[in-house]
Protein backbone atom coordinates (compact mmCIF):
# COMPACT_ATOMS: atom_id res chain seq x y z
CA UNK A 1 0.00 0.00 0.00
CA UNK A 2 1.65 3.42 -1.12
CA UNK A 3 2.28 6.11 1.59
CA UNK A 4 3.03 9.78 0.55
CA UNK A 5 5.31 11.60 3.23
CA UNK A 6 5.30 15.21 3.66
CA UNK A 7 6.34 18.10 6.80
CA UNK A 8 3.26 20.15 8.56
CA UNK A 9 4.67 23.67 8.73
CA UNK A 10 3.35 24.34 12.43
CA UNK A 11 2.83 20.96 13.30
CA UNK A 12 0.32 18.10 15.42
CA UNK A 13 0.03 19.23 18.74
CA UNK A 14 -0.13 16.27 20.95
CA UNK A 15 0.48 17.28 24.84
CA UNK A 16 3.71 19.41 24.68
CA UNK A 17 5.15 17.32 21.89
CA UNK A 18 5.01 18.64 18.07
CA UNK A 19 4.74 16.32 15.66
CA UNK A 20 5.24 17.38 11.57
CA UNK A 21 5.81 14.21 9.59
CA UNK A 22 2.48 12.92 7.84
CA UNK A 23 1.98 9.66 6.69
CA UNK A 24 -1.04 9.39 4.25
CA UNK A 25 -2.00 6.12 2.43
CA UNK A 26 -3.89 5.09 -0.26
CA UNK A 27 -7.89 4.99 0.59
CA UNK A 28 -9.27 1.01 0.67
CA UNK A 29 -12.81 0.27 -0.08
CA UNK A 30 -13.24 -0.03 3.77
CA UNK A 31 -12.56 3.35 3.81
CA UNK A 32 -14.96 4.42 1.70
CA UNK A 33 -17.84 2.58 3.18
CA UNK A 34 -16.94 3.19 6.71
CA UNK A 35 -17.15 7.22 5.99
CA UNK A 36 -20.07 6.96 3.89
CA UNK A 37 -21.78 4.94 6.75
CA UNK A 38 -19.97 7.81 9.23
CA UNK A 39 -21.53 10.84 7.11
CA UNK A 40 -24.71 9.17 6.64
CA UNK A 41 -27.92 11.13 8.05
CA UNK A 42 -31.56 10.36 8.27
CA UNK A 43 -34.46 12.92 8.17
CA UNK A 44 -37.90 12.82 8.03
CA UNK A 45 -39.38 14.47 4.57
CA UNK A 46 -43.00 14.15 3.81
CA UNK A 47 -43.27 11.97 6.80
CA UNK A 48 -41.24 9.63 5.21
CA UNK A 49 -37.68 8.71 6.54
CA UNK A 50 -34.93 9.52 4.06
CA UNK A 51 -31.17 8.98 4.08
CA UNK A 52 -28.70 11.49 2.82
CA UNK A 53 -24.78 11.73 2.64
CA UNK A 54 -22.96 15.33 3.55
CA UNK A 55 -20.56 15.84 1.14
CA UNK A 56 -18.52 17.79 3.51
CA UNK A 57 -18.52 15.34 6.24
CA UNK A 58 -17.86 12.73 3.89
CA UNK A 59 -14.63 14.13 2.52
CA UNK A 60 -13.57 14.96 5.84
CA UNK A 61 -14.12 11.34 7.01
CA UNK A 62 -12.32 10.08 4.16
CA UNK A 63 -9.13 12.07 4.71
CA UNK A 64 -8.90 11.09 8.84
CA UNK A 65 -9.32 7.76 7.34
CA UNK A 66 -6.48 8.32 5.05
CA UNK A 67 -4.01 9.77 7.45
CA UNK A 68 -1.97 6.99 8.35
CA UNK A 69 0.05 8.78 11.00
CA UNK A 70 1.46 12.18 12.03
CA UNK A 71 5.04 12.01 14.01
CA UNK A 72 4.73 9.04 16.11
CA UNK A 73 0.98 9.12 16.46
CA UNK A 74 -1.07 6.34 14.60
CA UNK A 75 -4.30 7.45 12.96
CA UNK A 76 -7.00 7.07 12.35
CA UNK A 77 -7.40 10.61 13.59
CA UNK A 78 -10.71 12.35 14.31
CA UNK A 79 -12.52 14.97 12.76
CA UNK A 80 -12.04 17.03 15.54
CA UNK A 81 -8.32 15.91 16.03
CA UNK A 82 -7.24 17.32 12.57
CA UNK A 83 -9.37 20.74 12.77
CA UNK A 84 -7.08 21.44 15.64
CA UNK A 85 -4.37 21.66 12.74
CA UNK A 86 -3.13 25.02 11.74
CA UNK A 87 -5.06 26.07 8.40
CA UNK A 88 -1.88 26.22 6.63
CA UNK A 89 -1.50 22.66 7.71
CA UNK A 90 -5.16 21.72 7.15
CA UNK A 91 -4.74 23.18 3.47
CA UNK A 92 -1.58 20.91 3.06
CA UNK A 93 -3.06 17.93 3.97
CA UNK A 94 -6.04 18.76 1.60
CA UNK A 95 -3.44 18.93 -1.27
CA UNK A 96 -1.29 16.26 -0.19
CA UNK A 97 -4.79 14.03 0.07
CA UNK A 98 -5.77 14.89 -3.33
CA UNK A 99 -2.15 14.32 -4.72
CA UNK A 100 -2.09 10.64 -3.80
CA UNK A 101 -6.01 10.11 -4.46
CA UNK A 102 -5.08 11.55 -8.28
CA UNK A 103 -1.40 8.56 -8.28
CA UNK A 104 -3.67 6.12 -7.14
CA UNK A 105 -7.60 6.28 -8.17
CA UNK A 106 -8.74 6.74 -11.88
CA UNK A 107 -10.91 10.08 -11.96
CA UNK A 108 -13.97 8.62 -13.11
CA UNK A 109 -13.66 6.04 -9.68
CA UNK A 110 -12.83 10.05 -7.74
CA UNK A 111 -16.15 11.54 -9.64
CA UNK A 112 -18.57 8.73 -8.55
CA UNK A 113 -17.25 9.04 -5.26
CA UNK A 114 -18.19 12.45 -5.41
CA UNK A 115 -21.07 12.46 -6.49
CA UNK A 116 -22.58 10.04 -4.47
CA UNK A 117 -23.60 11.72 -1.26
CA UNK A 118 -25.62 14.27 -4.14
CA UNK A 119 -28.46 11.60 -4.34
Amino acid sequence: MAVLTFELQKGFQVGENTHFEVGLRELTPKDVFDAQMASEHVTILDNRPYAYISNAQFGMELLCRQVEFIGSVNGPFTVKELLKLDIKDFELLQAKSEELDKMMIPQEVLDGISQRGEH
